[in-house]
């Protein structure tokens, strides 16, 4: 059964998705003094991985919020109430999920679900309402370009990348000619792969091969066999964690071994790195995020600060979902009190406006939401750590290549 869980200062109530009357008078008679914060997030299924760090991540913005006495409203400080739902990795399930935010639990802002796919779809449903969405992980063009006015999106563009990756790789000796792709059948992984693809014929590399995997593959010997055929320079593959970390094992045990393997996203979990070992070691990956940037703004300081707050709190390396997840709060939080007011009008003018610094860098958004602000930085794991690559002003380390 699909669960509500609400967090806020006095109390963790675990209730069914159906609550009882006497629960939903509870939270009625909390209306006025809480600001209701909403999420459908994937906390069971294939995406768990993620949806759990984007959870964790809005919990230590709410609980700092609160602890400075809650956002100040027009002069009133409001504690923050977040309530969460399972969609279960399904992004219909999300969409119904976001409807009853917005209906029954009249929730003043949104925050969007895991990656482009599952936030495009739920900001329609924002957007017929008229309620303010903040998607923490959605960095496709293709999310944006709806013309809508409600959704605002923390990652930079998808295109930010392309630059970073091939100005790494043009200066390499030998330069790489040749590159295979290969992607997850989903809405990110295939607009990233398709992206780089695109531009790896400006750069002169030329594309060997292109091959898609259904969703939550168990095998991916096929396609990696025929990559080990082909012989490119350069192996770019798409997916999330469980995707990558299977396709790394399988690449091992067959042999398949270019002088550059490239994934998108999972690297970027230190969970790729746990479960693999040594075998992680020289893959590249790129993040949005790290607490190595020189980053710093209101609310929670700097990104090395938000980096000791997660590793305290849960015991794990910080990356770049967990903390766009508590920059999403961060960037509603400043832009209510910029507004003065909960009225969806004009935190969605509040918003569209600001232009700040935070602990997860620059926050300025386009016409579409999308914030410009930020970068994408490249990095490579070397002894089973992120070492970043470029942009060279943040670089902690030195690109090993050829693989060995």
């Amino acid at each position: 059964m699909m669960k509500r869980i609400v967090h806020n200062t006095l109390r963790f109530t675990l209730a069914p998705m159906f609550a009882a009357a006497t629960m939903t008078a509870a939270f009625t008679a909390q209306a006025a003094d809480v600001i209701k914060f909403g999420t459908a997030l994937p906390l069971t299924g294939p995406l768990a991985t993620e949806g759990k760090k984007q959870q964790n991540g809005f919990e230590i913005w709410r609980e700092i919020a609160n602890a400075r006495g809650g956002i100040n409203v027009g002069g009133k400080k409001m504690k923050v109430e977040m309530v969460y739902y399972d969609y279960e990795s399904k992004t219909p399930t999300a969409t119904k999920l976001v409807e009853r935010l917005i209906t029954k639990d009249k929730v003043n802002i949104l925050i969007g679900p895991f990656g482009s796919g599952a936030t495009k779809a739920v900001a329609a449903i924002a957007e017929r309402y008229k309620v303010p969405i903040i998607a923490p992980t959605a960095s496709s063009e293709a999310v944006y370009d709806q013309g809508y006015k409600h959704l605002f999106g923390l990652l930079a563009p998808n295109a930010f990348l392309p630059t970073g990756f091939f100005e790494t790789v043009s200066k390499l000796n030998p330069k790489p000619k040749s590159m295979a792709f290969v992607t997850r059948n989903d809405f990110f992984p295939k607009a990233i792969t398709n992206m780089l693809r695109k531009a790896s014929k400006k750069y002169g590399l030329s594309d060997v091969y292109y091959a898609e995997f259904p969703k939550d593959s168990k095998d991916m010997s096929t396609w990696l066999t025929i990559v080990k055929s082909k012989k490119p320079d350069i192996l770019m593959v798409g997916g999330y964690v469980a995707d990558l970390i299977l396709a790394t094992k399988q690449a091992k045990e067959l042999g398949v071994n270019p002088k550059i393997v490239f994934m998108m996203a999972g690297p970027v979990y230190q969970q790729y790195a746990d479960a693999l070992g040594a075998t992680s070691n020289n893959i590249m990956s790129a993040a949005w995020w790290a607490e190595t940037f020189n980053y710093k703004g209101r609310i929670i300081g700097t990104a090395a600060n938000f980096a000791e707050i997660w590793q305290r709190k849960y015991n794990q390396v910080a990356d770049y979902v967990g903390a766009a997840s508590a920059a999403s709060g961060v960037v509603a939080h400043l832009a209510i009190e910029k507004a003065g007011s909960l009225e969806a009008s004009k935190v969605i003018a509040a918003i569209s406006s600001l232009k700040t610094d935070t602990f997860f860098g620059p926050v300025e958004f386009n016409k579409g939401g999308q914030n410009i602000g930020s970068k994408i930085a490249i990095f490579q794991i070397q002894n089973q750590k992120r070492k970043t690559i470029y942009p060279l002003n943040i670089s902690d380390g030195k690109l090993v290549y050829p693989r060995p």
